[in-house]
């Protein structure tokens, strides 16, 4: 492809032809740059190189290295921002600055020139654009575009962020910035190069060879050093031009996830160990376009290579280290403070953070995880709060759960420390800051404090982490925005969250050990043999945006490369890498949400015209057919009752929610009644069906207690309905009582005020009385002790009725189709009865009040019915055949209680388990997972 140097140097007229190389891509540049070194025995110290990047120095010092038989004086090698830097000392004395110290610069200029919005006064809203046009700026600068030619175009640019009256402030802003720096002696790095490319420069490079090696696009900025370079009587420019794609070298792999992604490229890895062990070098290649398959690549892909092979040239996005997800779920639960109070579910998050909870207590870290977990237990109960203050969990939650913590010698006293001692070293550093340097040194005082005083330090990686994360909080805290300051407490996280997503740690090893792990950019200029490229799927390779404050139509005027040049750039170094290997694996993900590479088709493309005809992709084309996942629901296997079992049965106290998830399903049983496993609840800010039956539930006991033994009236129903629930949702959420759980609010104290008005008419008519409200006690079946709780039992006129409150307004849930239902049949048992709880309760309280169950009517109101009325009375069994199904279910219910004691009956599946498993806490423990969870509803849930 001459063409493509061609166009090279028509654009780059200014590079004498007789100073040009050109090599093919399937070469190898440092050949070449070796080759046009002067050297003096084993002195080349007078030639200086000059490469994009920084890594084909190594190769360049190792090459030379090998064809030496001693130590050797090596040249001056450069990344071309290496060159600028060392060039800029020699001229100008400017400090360099970061991005940041930019934008804080930016923000005072605008302020001052009074070009900000009300809205972006604040320097918390003003810093996300301020990075955008920070980076505008610099590439404008680079590319020398003048004030006055940003003025031409302004017009065209929207800027959401500037006052209106300023049509013209980007380029005053643009213009002052660069005269600021200037006048502050400090340095940008395209400062550095406008201020070399405006210099004359050769007086103070003293090397005899100057050689340019790999450059493929040059900034205006880099075209004018290079016109005064040129003029080196011994300079050099290599340029490495593409010569096309061998389909015989190329192999082309389609997989599903990253799971196989990187099990395809262990594959190819052992297969290249199986032919010989020594391919595994500097010349063999991973390159991973996305730092996000890193670890996988390396636990999974290649776990079976030691880590001396294998070196990692790539950097590790702050972001996905535990540390960023430790402050992250600290600063979530400084940002859930309502006043003083802490949202439970973030404090939890952030207490069992695997940093939090090792936390040395006595220097053990066990004993600090038991009490945190203790504290878990305690605050995810039914009745825990949702929002706490500190000092109460200080204080209260250690008189709570000592007695369970005695056994291991921890006191009241020694639970308070420790919790005092997390808080005080974290989450109180930053209830109040004063600017961004506060920020930052507390963010550092808290990290020593986990480096310190907990196991993180123990893990391998934790150091380099910790030394960025340090690296970076000093850097901002002598930054330039130091002093600045935030209006809220949520800004300073927004900033540590925006800031530290953007920065690499750097992962430590030796450049040229074994094999190669190493990001797309590293590999430019570098000619591996051997090259295994995953992740080759759009959005991520390339990974192009259009910048929407240059849009696409302005960048054409000023001269700016636009996001097509940037693709033809990575395509460019795409295509050497490639080219020049004796081998590449191209893997790409094909799912319904991604799909292959731009670069792939292009690929593909070039081999049909290289040959003249289509490309036959069956023989390039793998797809990872051994990678099988099997998704079918596991039929569950009934349980025998061991020894053990049956002593736990023989102690146990059944009830109706036992005796109903027995009828369902043995197994459940087994779980919940025997082995007593229990699903954690949640807490919640957004009301669960669970705690609003709960608060419904309290709220009409505390409601009903006091008129229990007397003869209602309408004038007993007062209205006082409304401070109960409001009361019982303060103990529970506090005052965060908004949005979804406001509205829930609205609709429990709609629908109990309905519920009050019913009994209000109904207590004039008949003789209405409360016997009990949450009646609890204990009574025999066939032997069997029960327990069982009544929500209410009430007499009417001369009948006793037993209620049981329920949420829902579905009969379908407790109905008993007892024409289906065949006492012999034990199959029928399920399939006719919904639940047992109603006629359970009406025998255990015939047996508790010697009163004949056939007197007694059961009923489940059904809170849950469009409309409040004597409908929404739910009685299982039929006044017409009371006695004769009462008879029936006695005899169920005796049969099921001999199952349960028979040692010979095992604990059986359900017949139907999709049903039966839907909704069930134990799914992953007996293989139904993937059944669907139960969606449906009917009627209003209040």
């Amino acid at each position: 492809m001459i063409e493509e140097a061609k166009e090279f140097f028509e654009k780059n007229y200014f590079i004498p032809e007789e100073k040009r190389v050109i090599v093919d891509s399937q070469k190898d540049l440092i050949d070449e740059v070796i080759w046009k070194l002067k050297r003096e025995g084993r002195d080349y110290s007078k030639n200086a190189v000059i490469f994009p990047g920084k890594r084909p120095a190594y190769y360049l010092i190792k090459r030379l290295s090998r064809e030496s038989d001693s130590p050797i004086i090596p040249p001056a090698i450069f990344s071309i921002d290496e060159f600028i830097d060392f060039v800029f000392e020699k001229i100008d004395t400017s400090a360099s600055i970061e991005a940041f110290d930019a934008v804080g610069i930016i923000y005072e200029i605008c302020k001052d020139r009074n070009y900000l919005s009300p809205f972006f006064q604040k320097f918390d809203n003003f810093i996300s654009y301020g990075f955008r046009l920070f980076r505008v700026f610099e590439e404008l600068y680079i590319e020398g575009v003048s004030y006055d030619k940003l003025r031409e175009v302004e017009t065209l640019i929207e800027v959401p962020y500037l006052s209106s009256q300023n049509i013209r402030a980007l380029s005053d802003i643009y213009g002052e910035f660069y005269k600021k720096l200037k006048q502050l002696k400090l340095a940008t790095r395209s400062l550095k190069y406008k201020t070399i490319a405006e210099n004359e420069i050769l007086s103070f490079l003293s090397f005899e060879s100057i050689i340019f090696a790999g450059f493929y696009a040059l900034t205006y900025s880099e075209k004018e050093i290079l016109k005064k370079i040129t003029k080196h009587h011994n300079f050099t420019f290599i340029f490495q031009q593409r010569c096309g794609f061998s389909e015989e070298k190329i192999k082309i792999y389609c997989c599903s996830d990253l799971h196989g992604e990187v099990k395809i490229a262990g594959k190819i890895l052992k297969e290249m160990l199986q032919r010989e062990e020594s391919l595994l070098d500097e010349g063999t290649a991973i390159v991973l376009p996305s730092s996000d398959s890193l670890f996988p690549i390396l636990r999974q892909g290649i776990p079976y290579i030691n880590e001396e092979n294998y070196n990692i040239s790539m950097g590790y996005p702050l972001r996905r280290t535990p540390i960023f997800g430790f402050f992250t779920s600290l600063f979530e639960l400084i940002s859930s403070a309502e006043k003083d109070r802490f949202y439970v579910p973030l404090y939890l998050k952030f207490l069992l953070h695997p940093y939090t909870k090792n936390i040395l207590y006595r220097n053990n870290a066990e004993l600090s995880r038991i009490i945190l977990h203790e504290i878990e237990n305690y605050l995810t109960n039914k009745d825990a709060l949702v929002f706490v203050e500190l000092e109460i969990l200080e204080k209260e939650i250690p008189q709570r759960i000592v007695s369970e913590l005695i056994n291991y010698g921890i006191s009241e006293e020694n639970i308070y420390e420790h919790l005092k001692l997390i808080h005080d070293n974290t989450v109180r550093k930053f209830l109040s800051l004063e600017d961004i340097e506060d920020f930052m040194n507390k963010s550092r005082e808290v990290l020593l404090f986990i480096y310190e005083r907990s196991t993180a330090r123990l893990h391998p990686l934790f150091y380099p982490y910790v030394e960025s994360f340090l690296k970076e909080f000093d850097k901002f805290a002598r930054s330039f925005i130091g002093s600045f300051s935030f209006e809220e407490l949520e800004s300073y996280f927004s900033f540590f969250k925006n800031i530290f997503t953007s920065i690499n740690v750097p992962l430590t090893g030796t450049p040229l050990k074994g094999l190669q792990i190493i990001g797309f950019l590293e590999t430019r200029n570098i000619k591996f043999k051997r090259v295994i490229f995953l992740d080759l799927n759009e959005d991520t390779f390339p990974s192009i945006s259009e910048d929407y404050l240059l849009p696409y139509a302005v960048r054409k005027i000023l001269g700016l490369p636009t996001y097509q040049d940037t693709e033809r750039l990575i395509y460019h170094y795409f295509s050497i890498l490639i080219e020049g290997a004796e081998e590449a694996h191209l893997i790409y993900i094909k799912n319904d949400r991604q799909e292959r590479s731009r670069f792939i088709e292009k690929l593909i493309w070039e081999l049909e015209k290289q040959k003249g005809e289509r490309y036959d992709e069956s023989k390039s084309l793998i797809t990872l057919s051994n990678y099988r996942l099997n998704l079918a629901n596991k039929f569950p296997k009934e349980i025998s009752k061991t020894e053990e079992v049956m002593k736990v049965i023989e102690k146990l106290t059944l009830s109706a929610t036992s005796l109903d998830e027995y009828l369902e399903c043995g197994i459940r049983f087994y779980y919940s009644n025997i082995l007593r496993l229990k699903k954690r609840q949640d807490v919640s800010a957004d009301m669960e069906r669970s705690e609003i039956g709960t608060i419904v539930h309290d709220s009409l006991r505390d409601y009903f207690k006091d008129k229990i033994g007397k003869k209602l009236r309408a004038s007993d129903f007062s209205s006082n309905i409304e401070d109960i629930v409001n009361r019982f949702f303060l103990q529970k959420y506090g005052d965060k009582t908004e949005g979804k759980s406001y509205l829930i609010k609205l609709q429990i104290l709609k629908r109990l005020g309905e519920v009050i008005n019913y009994y209000r008419e109904i207590c004039g008519k008949v003789d209405y009385r409360i016997l009990s409200v949450e009646d609890s006690f204990e009574e025999k079946i066939e032997g069997r002790r029960f327990k069982c709780r009544i929500d209410r039992v009430d007499r009417v006129d001369d009948k006793t009725l037993i209620l049981d409150y329920k949420i829902t307004g579905i009969e379908e849930n407790f109905k008993i189709n007892f024409d289906r239902l065949d006492i012999k049949d034990r199959t029928s048992w399920r399939k006719a009865i919904s639940s047992l709880q109603i006629p359970l309760y009406m025998i255990l309280y015939s047996n508790k009040y010697g009163l004949p169950a056939s007197k007694i009517q059961g009923s489940y109101v059904l809170l849950g019915k469009y409309v409040f009325d004597s409908s929404c009375y739910f009685s299982p069994i039929s006044n017409i055949n009371k006695y004769e199904e009462i008879e029936i279910l006695e005899a169920v219910i005796a049969g099921l209680i001999k199952e349960i004691e028979d040692p010979a009956f095992p604990f059986m599946p359900p017949e139907d388990f999709k049903n039966a498993c839907r909704i069930c806490d134990y799914k992953s423990l007996c293989g139904t997972l993937t059944v669907p969870s139960n969606t449906s509803s009917a009627g209003p849930v209040i």
